[in-house]
């Protein structure tokens, strides 16, 4: 089976060499058991295919003011609060639409060429398991999904979801256990496959120092494909089948084994961050704010002291990027995950 696999994989590699990853960066798993994955009907059912870019993050430090008494003065030293949100500049909503677009069709062409038939949004709900779920039209971008985030899908896809909130928030269903092996079952088999990718852009640190009597905020830029998304920093939150987590990842699953373990299971994921260089200006910015001391003298009547106030210092900062080496990682890094994927599940499907 590995050595078919890795035939396979050299073929697609001397057809269309990676440009972005290496087969350090990606981790595969391969798993049929007991012949699935040829016994499955040719069919592939797009449960999800998306996109997360981050366009926007903030973060914030604060320290509380103090008093202090001593035999000839009183000391006071106000309170800080340093605030930054660094948002991107080079790069926009068409630039991502275009990118999760060319992927999809890369993504479909190949299943297709492969002989594989792709089940419509309409075809799953009619199944038990999809029948009161809500159709949804890709091409659209959407912010709603994670703070800080651009989600976007392909156009001319159609996918299903469980429920959208007020807000626009998209609500997969599941839970603790991953219930798509019980799906791919009750869809009669099929192959449910989901898309991933996750690119972070800047990494935020605040800091808030009673020692120094100072917050600040960190800015590290750097652009990178990420393993997962984890969503519930800096308090957001979402469900994504489940967990908060959502992972990059090219991903087939077949048949229900004991438990909810699948009988066919082909994945390829990022082993860990991977960074594109040479695409932003800036690598760091930072912000700090320092509290203000006042002393004020004693004497032997009543004094009215007037404490100052709060600093507070909100930095906005740009952070600008050369759009085309950042389209191009983008690119290579999908293009690198869908021909892996696609091989390692074709591969996998003929063992």
């Amino acid at each position: 089976m590995k050595t078919l696999f890795l035939v396979f994989l050299l073929l697609m590699v001397e057809l269309a060499p990676p440009t972005v990853l290496s087969e350090k960066d990606i981790k595969t798993t391969s798993y049929n058991k007991k012949n699935q994955g040829s016994k499955a009907p040719k069919k592939v059912f797009i449960r999800s295919f998306n996109a997360y870019f981050e366009v926007f993050e903030e973060a914030s430090a604060k320290t509380s003011g103090s008093k202090k008494e001593r035999a000839d003065r009183t000391t006071f030293t106000s309170g800080t609060s340093t605030r930054m949100g660094v948002q991107i500049q080079g790069v926009d909503v068409p630039d991502f639409q275009k990118l999760i677009d060319d992927a999809y069709q890369s993504y479909v062409s190949q299943l297709k060429s492969q002989g594989f038939e792709i089940m419509t949004a309409d075809e799953a709900s009619k199944f038990e398991y999809y029948a009161d779920w809500t159709k949804k039209q890709g091409g659209a971008s959407s912010d709603a999904q994670v703070e800080g985030y651009i989600m976007v899908t392909p156009t001319g896809y159609e996918y299903l979801v469980k429920s959208v909130t007020k807000g626009g928030k998209e609500k997969m269903g599941g839970g603790l256990v991953d219930p798509t092996p019980k799906i791919s079952k009750e869809l009669e088999n099929v192959f449910i496959a989901d898309v991933n990718f996750a690119f972070p852009f800047v990494m935020l640190d605040a800091d808030a120092s009673v020692w120094t009597n100072s917050t600040s905020v960190k800015a590290t830029i750097g652009y990178r494909i990420e393993p997962f998304l984890d969503p519930t920093e800096n308090n957001r939150s979402v469900t994504n089948f489940g967990t908060s987590l959502i992972p990059t990842q090219v991903r087939f699953v077949s048949g229900l084994d004991i438990g909810s373990n699948p009988l066919f299971h082909a994945k390829v994921e990022p082993k860990k961050a991977v960074y594109a260089e040479g695409v932003f200006k800036d690598k760091k910015i930072k912000e700090t704010t320092q509290a203000q001391t006042d002393m004020f003298s004693k004497t032997g009547y009543s004094q009215l002291v007037m404490t100052s106030g709060d600093q507070k210092t909100v930095a906005s900062h740009f952070a600008d990027c050369d759009h085309d080496a950042y389209v191009e990682f983008a690119s290579g890094v999908m293009k690198d995950m869908i021909d892996a994927g696609v091989s390692n599940f074709v591969a996998l499907t003929k063992d």
